[in-house]
């Protein structure tokens, strides 16, 4: 996993970024978000496998608390997320001062469990319990809402999180953890150091949310379809339903595959059906034309897991015209058994 996260954000860079952290100010750079994203990207994968918050909302708050681990709350108290004692906290505490002089602030004994108390306290504090009915993909509701939660007083607050998770691309961890490579959700967790109020949603509850959003893609080797003449430069291209498709390879986003074919990133997006947060996995089926409207086989039944998605991307036929066919909106959920049209 590490060795591919400087691959993963390295083409989003422009620039020297230079932040003033809360609640501390420090200078930090590209060089120090490489870091911390390399650092810590492991354990807000398994977070966000194990409580339902994007990994991507976790690591850009770590970045932006901590100054990228440099602030003094989280190298003198290992707290990377600004959270303050409140009355139910039992454990040590460190001043600093913040909106007020010398303000309580938790104070942990690893990083490791400061990246823990995050997980519990945004899923145990009922004034948070609107972040799970968000899509779990969707990191610029998760920034707004936080900011109108009360998580920070920064007005700037859930932009600057939004603007980070896109320049370092740092999204694509949330889309890794959904496609289950590597994560390994941890027996046990540390004990919890904070009591759950009554009506917020439970872990299992979270780990449910995570499950919903699974998403089954449609993935090939290559050798079951034809190979042709490639006009691109790095990228061997095939054939589905007369329409040309690459595979994706390790460590690729659409912005890569993009580059590598000369067309722009919001094109390819559209050629995949894929949303903004989305990222293609391993072996994954990516379009670099549009799709056709219809296919000769007409008519698929759908296998469990299966979505409008999935389906639009293994015959090769724009997701548009299968919900023309079908006289379907987008929001529409198919079922195991369902015949779907696949033309007119």
């Amino acid at each position: 996993m590490r060795g591919n996260i400087y691959r993963i954000i390295s083409f989003f860079v422009v620039g020297i970024v230079c932040v003033q952290a809360f609640p501390v100010s420090a200078q930090y750079n590209e060089d120090d978000i490489y870091r911390y994203v390399e650092e810590y990207a492991d354990v807000a994968m398994k977070k966000m496998a194990e409580y339902g918050i994007p990994a991507s909302i976790t690591i850009a708050q770590g970045v932006f608390e901590s100054a990228c681990g440099r602030s003094r709350l989280a190298t003198e108290g290992n707290n990377h997320f600004g959270i303050k004692c409140h009355t139910e906290w039992t454990g040590d505490t460190i001043l600093i001062d913040d909106d007020e002089l010398q303000e309580c602030f938790r104070k942990y004994g690893s990083v490791a469990e400061s990246y823990n108390d995050h997980s519990v306290f945004l899923t145990t504090r009922k004034r948070y319990s609107n972040l799970f009915d968000l899509d779990i993909l969707d990191y610029k509701a998760w920034a707004r809402t936080l900011k109108e939660d009360g998580y920070a007083t920064n007005p700037q607050y859930a932009d600057r999180l939004i603007s980070l998770i896109e320049r370092f691309n740092i999204a694509r961890l949330d889309t890794l953890c959904l496609s289950g490579r590597n994560i390994e959700t941890p027996e046990k967790e540390i004990v919890q150091t904070q009591v759950r109020q009554e009506g917020s949603p439970s872990k299992a509850q979270a780990q449910q949310h995570v499950k919903k959003h699974t998403r089954k893609v449609f993935t090939a080797t290559g050798s079951e379809y034809p190979s042709d003449e490639s006009p691109f430069v790095y990228r061997k291209v095939f054939k589905n339903n007369n329409t040309y498709f690459v595979i994706a390879q390790e460590g690729d986003t659409y912005e890569k595959i993009a580059q590598d074919i000369l067309v722009m990133s919001e094109s390819l997006r559209k050629f995949n059906d894929a949303g903004p947060a989305d990222q293609p996995v391993e072996n994954e089926i990516v379009y670099v034309e549009a799709k056709a409207r219809g296919n000769a086989a007409r008519v698929h039944t759908v296998q469990e897991g299966e979505t409008l998605r999935y389906i639009s991307q293994r015959y090769g036929v724009q997701l548009k015209h299968i919900l023309k066919y079908n006289l379907l909106d987008e929001n529409h959920t198919v079922r195991p058994g369902d015949q779907i049209l696949l033309r007119r």
